[in-house]
């Protein structure tokens, strides 16, 4: 056991075995998770699309499969598919591919540094290659690709394979939605009774930004109570430090004026704590708890 987040309270955004997971990993250096989830999955609207593509997956209509989160492993295990298709297995990063694991899935390629759907994208690209370019073809072949994704997920993967002559099919397997929000966690972190909080996703980000406003406010000399955040819910204190998981992450917080204090090198728990560790070096431990009983600890 490691001690380099002794005595500091870490807000963990995630619920379920992950929630538990990162709050293990707090512990384990000696750190005091808070865990309040801020969003849930739901199966999707319409639930017959993924139900199709799940049921040609398990006969063999695909060549790939393009997993590019935990979430997305679990919802098409969960749907009926089956490991063991005649087909290979992308996934974005270390997380996903564990999940992919757990469900019984062979993992054929993951990104070894860019884990990012830009860099699953180029990934797969350098091991199946490039059907055509501009109009010509250049020799391999056309690869029928599925992507089980987020309701909110991006569009870049499909967008590079079909600009390469692959035949992508993106299927909605889930869909990501806000947890109700919890005025004890609010006050707490309004409070400065936190160290950190942890944000693990592009949507995680929008979240935390409604729940807890930008610390760019407070971080830039406003006073306390100078204003509501745009986004409806509290400021963050100048003295909790924003964990991303990655750049992207980063990025959509930078898009809320929320600055951040430390970014994973790789989207795992070891990578984003090492960082988070490192940059909560030296500082005062948080204020008194106002609420202690209040939100739900790991």
């Amino acid at each position: 056991m490691t001690t380099g987040l002794a005595g500091r309270r870490i807000l963990v955004p995630r619920g379920g075995a992950a929630g538990a997971r990162w709050a293990d990993a707090i512990r384990e250096r000696g750190g005091e998770p808070i865990v309040a989830p801020l969003l849930e999955t739901a199966p999707p609207r319409d639930p017959s699309p993924l139900a199709s593509a799940v049921e040609r997956w398990n006969r063999g209509a695909y060549d790939w499969l393009v997993v590019t989160s935990a979430n997305g492993a679990h919802a098409f295990a969960d749907a009926g598919a089956l490991p063991g298709a005649d087909a290979d297995v992308a996934a974005v990063g270390p997380t996903t591919a564990a999940a992919l694991r757990e469900r019984g899935f062979r993992v054929a390629l993951q990104p070894e540094r860019d884990c990012t759907a830009v860099g699953l994208a180029a990934a797969l690209l350098s091991r199946i290659g490039t059907v055509e370019r501009g109009g010509t073809a250049v020799g391999a072949a056309a690869m029928r690709i599925l992507l089980p994704v987020s309701e909110l997920a991006g569009t870049e993967i499909e967008t590079a394979l079909a600009r390469a002559g692959h035949a992508p099919e993106r299927v909605t397997a889930y869909r990501t939605l806000p947890t109700p929000r919890d005025p004890g966690i609010e006050a707490r972190v309004a409070a400065g009774a936190v160290d950190a909080v942890l944000v693990l996703s592009g949507s995680g980000a929008d979240e935390a930004a409604r729940r807890f406003g930008p610390a760019l406010t407070r971080v830039q000399g406003a006073a306390p109570g100078a204003g509501a955040a745009p986004g409806g819910g509290t400021d963050l204190p100048s003295g909790i430090s924003v964990a991303a998981i990655g750049a992207p992450t980063a990025r959509a917080l930078a898009v809320h004026g929320i600055p951040v204090a430390a970014v994973a090198e790789h989207p795992t728990p070891e990578a984003l704590l090492d960082a988070l560790t490192t940059a909560l070096a030296g500082r005062p431990l948080p204020a008194s708890d106002p609420s202690p009983a209040e939100g739900t600890h790991a």
